[in-house]
């Protein structure tokens, strides 16, 4: 038996062959075939008889092709204008809501800048969100260690750290940094290595505000310390382990 795509190729001409259509350089090929393709000499032998009696038929008697219904082409038209009418209406709709965009946005500028001038601020949610999950927060407080050009540093208050599920947050305030100076953040794990958290320039005898933040998980922090270029510690804030 021929392989499959050679077989499907030389089945279909089983019809022309029943016909007795099938041009006679393709005869003996589609022959040879047959003679090892039982299932194919099968089907032609449905066929012949069929050919057979589609030769009786008269083509000039047969009826021409079925006229389209009457009523079909007024369906179309309608089907056209009610796809008009709802594109129309589609559109108009949009327009409405661009300018009801192009009243709100200036509005809500308004109303954000009036709550920046007084100080106000607000928390748009969903009315069924879910509240968020409470954070451990510590205030600690941050010691001061007296080295060299950096005597002049105050604590203003404690620090601020919060966990996250990426590391840790410390975020303190001080002033009498050098101006000019790099400080360098890390904390530091149970294991005794440390983790860079950021670096700040100094300001002089200004407040200044620092966020460091570090790639460790609070759980494993043990201490926050900064350090001036160096390398003497300047402050620190010991992190209790639970």
């Amino acid at each position: 038996m021929s392989g499959t795509g050679e077989h499907r190729e030389l089945r279909e001409q089983l019809g022309f062959l029943a016909l007795g259509l099938l041009p006679e350089a393709e005869e003996p090929r589609v022959r040879a075939h047959l003679d090892g393709c039982p299932a194919c000499r099968a089907e032609l032998a449905e066929l012949t008889p069929l050919a057979a009696d589609l030769r009786l038929v008269d083509p000039a008697r047969l009826p021409g092709p079925a006229a389209p219904p009457r009523a079909l082409g007024e369906q179309v038209l309608a089907a056209v204008r009610e796809e008009s009418v709802l594109r129309t209406h589609r559109e108009r709709r949009q327009v409405r809501r661009s300018r009801s965009r192009a009243v709100l946005v200036p509005v809500a500028a308004a109303v954000l800048a009036a709550g920046v001038a007084t100080g106000t601020t607000w928390q748009l949610t969903r009315p069924d969100a879910a509240p968020a999950p409470a954070v451990a927060v510590e205030r600690l407080p941050l010691t001061v260690v007296d080295a060299g050009v950096d005597a002049g540093v105050r604590a203003q208050g404690p620090a601020v750290v919060v966990p996250h599920t990426w590391g840790v947050e410390v975020t303190f305030a001080a002033a009498g940094f050098a101006d000019g100076r790099t400080y360098r953040a890390r904390v530091r794990t149970a294991d005794g290595a440390s983790r860079p958290a950021g670096e700040f320039l100094g300001v002089g005898a200004r407040e200044l505000t620092c966020d460091m933040q570090a790639a460790v998980l609070r759980a494993d922090a043990t201490a926050f310390e900064v350090v001036d270029e160096a390398g003497a510690t300047v402050l620190v804030l010991p992190l209790p382990r639970a």
